[in-house]
């Protein structure tokens, strides 16, 4: 399992808006091959600032199958209006896991 950590800062006073978008455009992550499951956080310390933090069965799962789609090209769309800058984004995979 292959965790993706995208972080992206948003607009000051678009984060409703962001948020609510971020829900309708979920489905086309959740529809990918590979997808595992995901969660948007947001920052508590620093307002606008979000955590998309997807589960993938591969790398390749996401890199080709889900940014290689027209799903990912919508689902641009619908959210990079809200960006105050480009995301950062980065793949993790586990060292160690405490089970508890």
């Amino acid at each position: 399992m292959i965790l993706e950590i995208v972080t992206t800062y948003i607009k000051p006073g678009q984060e409703d808006a962001f948020e609510e978008a971020f829900k309708n455009a979920s489905h086309y992550i959740a529809e990918s091959s590979g997808y595992i499951g995901h969660e948007l956080r947001r920052c508590i310390e620093v307002k606008g600032k979000y955590v998309n933090m997807i589960r993938w069965q591969t790398v390749e799962d996401h890199m080709v199958g889900f940014r290689g789609s027209e799903r990912f090209q919508h689902f641009r769309e619908e959210l990079s209006p809200f960006y105050e800058k480009p995301s950062d984004m980065n793949h993790y995979e586990i060292v160690m896991q405490n089970p508890a």
